[in-house]
């Protein structure tokens, strides 16, 4: 399990190991012409200048504390702060404030299509490329879903890491809920099981890929883990805090990668991006219409087998837990 090497596969030599090959396997595609390849090369010494990364787990909220940083920029920057749901995806009027720390940047091969969490960044783009008013082009920030030692770029040493985790077992559950919800719109979820016929519930959970996903979860906790012990300027954030104080979070947030957003227009971004006011903004105000805001009980969709098998996982492979400890304490409607 990869999980259980994720502190070596962080480190010299294995890192650097792996980040050679993705070059060379960089050069060998056939999909990218010569000036996307030497982009991506460029891009893996220089990352373009961004020294901001935000490595969250998946269903952290990690898109809401993007979206509410963005319209504070705008707020700041004299903008009014317009979003709106597109495509499964908040798009804000002055653009994203992040990009992807991947090879679909430095080669803008962005496909909103297969992928609709990144529809800001290609809506960002064509902005941009339309010359709209009001666009602040320059993306402050990376983002990632993915484990340190499986980002290619050699400035990950210089980077104000912000990591942004949630108890594993409420991620597994907001992913399962997200699963259904994509099924129920006609969408077939990128990690949905080769030859599954029917969505997952009580007769078929078995079309859940359970174990890909705790195992994926546990790395990224054990990567993430060894470099917040031991580099300097990465520091850890929770779910939990960020949803409990919003402003006063999210200034923690953006005053460590030195962004310089007043609490006012922090307070006012958030204020705008509760689940109430976001929900006045899908079609026809149904919350089943997108897979990016929920409104559900928590604690209702794992079973006890399901989380006796997450704990299981995690007793076996979790080396970091952040203090989140191995009990899941679902926090369900009265």
């Amino acid at each position: 399990m990869a999980a259980l090497n994720a502190q070596q596969r962080n480190r010299f030599p294995a890192k650097q190991a792996w980040d050679a090959l993705a070059l060379a396997r960089l050069v060998a595609r056939r999909d990218f012409t010569v000036q996307q390849k030497l982009a991506c090369m460029r891009f893996y010494f220089t990352a373009g200048g961004i020294r901001n990364l935000f490595a969250t787990l998946t269903r952290s909220g990690s898109h809401w504390s993007l979206l509410g940083i963005a319209i504070a920029r705008d707020l700041a920057a004299g903008g009014n702060g317009d979003f709106e749901f597109k495509g499964d995806a908040w798009i804000t009027r002055a653009g994203a404030v992040y990009t992807k720390l991947d090879w679909r940047e430095p080669a803008r091969a962005w496909d909103a299509d297969a992928d609709p969490a990144i529809l800001s960044i290609a809506d960002t783009l064509r902005m941009i490329d339309d010359n709209e008013t009001g666009i602040l082009a320059r993306p402050l920030l990376f983002h990632t879903h993915l484990s340190y030692f499986r980002l290619r770029t050699a400035c990950l040493g210089r980077m104000k890491t912000a990591v942004l985790l949630r108890s594993i077992y409420d991620s597994m559950e907001s992913k399962y809920h997200k699963h259904l919800t994509l099924l129920g719109m006609g969408v077939q979820p990128s990690e949905y099981l080769p030859g599954a016929v029917d969505p997952p519930g009580p007769e078929n959970d078995y079309n859940f890929p359970w174990e890909q996903l705790v195992d994926d979860a546990i790395e990224f906790y054990n990567s993430w883990g060894d470099i917040v012990q031991r580099h300097p300027d990465a520091r850890m954030f929770r779910y939990d805090d960020m949803m409990a104080a919003p402003a006063e979070a999210h200034k923690q947030l953006t005053d460590f990668w030195s962004l310089n957003l007043p609490s006012e227009y922090l307070e006012e971004a958030f204020r705008r991006i509760t689940k109430d006011e976001m929900k006045k903004k899908l079609p026809a105000a149904d919350p089943d219409s997108t897979s990016r805001v929920a409104f559900r009980a928590q604690g209702a969709a794992l079973t006890e087998d399901r989380t006796a098998f997450i704990r299981d996982r995690m007793e076996r492979h979790l080396k970091h837990d952040f203090g989140y400890g191995l009990d899941w304490r679902p926090r369900k409607a009265a």
